[in-house]
């Protein structure tokens, strides 16, 4: 259709969400906004922390859409697993990954996992409560069913020590911890390190239904964008498409919207 590899992910995936079921739900998500309500005024909801800002007005329909198109991909009652990533640090992938949960889980009313794997650059509040860590999960993922989650998306920290267990992702542990929690969830959503910066990225990757590429628009290099893609695609990643995070038009974007 025309529309280069690293499109946004809404250009990229439009012929598998076509259809009258999209527009419903836009219109009732442009509905909801004129309300002056979003998904994140429901922050004080139970279970819910608000770990990053919320989007600017402008980038709330860019999420919603971008919700919608992930939740095209789901086929059946099978829960979906999407790993987000970067090249290189600092180009938005927990923002990304974190605000697309949050609008899966309140604007489509999916049950979603949001799951810190990005041990390079931990969310520490999550790894200082008390609840249940990932780490945990991977060496017994019995413990799965000891999660009751009270509000959407559901946050599991990584763990302080995530980093010192990641050999775990090699295991069979860790696709059972995923089957566990697909048992509970609708989408698992996981947040990873930098595929260039983290050689296990790719492998974590592996184990998901698909990966997407978070790209800094300011900071884009395409041959450095191709290589991150290669190193997924080696291991067998399925990657998905990339979303560009802050992105700048340099026409006004109605023209963009018309091309």
């Amino acid at each position: 259709m025309g529309v280069s590899k690293y499109a946004c992910l809404w250009d990229l995936l439009d012929p598998l969400f076509l259809g009258s079921k999209m527009s419903k739900i836009l219109k009732a998500y442009k509905k909801q906004l004129a309300s002056g309500s979003h998904p994140h005024s429901q922050a004080g909801a139970i279970g819910f922390k608000p770990l990053f800002p919320a989007p600017k007005a402008a980038q709330q329909n860019d999420f919603n859409q971008l919700a919608n198109r992930i939740l095209g991909l789901r086929t059946g009652h099978q829960a979906l697993t999407i790993g987000f990533t970067a090249t290189t640090s600092g180009e938005g992938t927990s923002f990304v990954s974190f605000n697309t949960a949050v609008n899966l889980a309140q604007v489509y009313n999916q049950k979603v996992v949001w799951i810190d794997c990005n041990f390079m650059s931990p969310v520490d509040e999550l790894n200082h409560d008390h609840g249940l860590k990932f780490s945990s999960i991977l060496e017994n993922h019995n413990l799965v069913s000891e999660l009751e989650p009270q509000g959407y998306p559901f946050l599991i920290g990584g763990g302080a020590d995530l980093q010192t267990k990641k050999g775990l992702f090699a295991g069979p542990g860790y696709k059972k911890a995923l089957t566990e929690l697909g048992l509970k969830f609708d989408f698992i959503i996981l947040d990873l390190p930098p595929v260039l910066q983290v050689s296990d990225t790719a492998l974590i990757a592996l184990g998901c239904d698909g990966a997407l590429l978070v790209i800094e628009q300011k900071y884009l290099k395409w041959e450095v964008v191709n290589h991150g893609v290669d190193v997924l695609q080696d291991k067998g990643v399925q990657v998905l498409g990339s979303v560009i995070n802050r992105r700048e038009f340099v026409l006004p974007k109605a023209i963009y919207d018309r091309l």
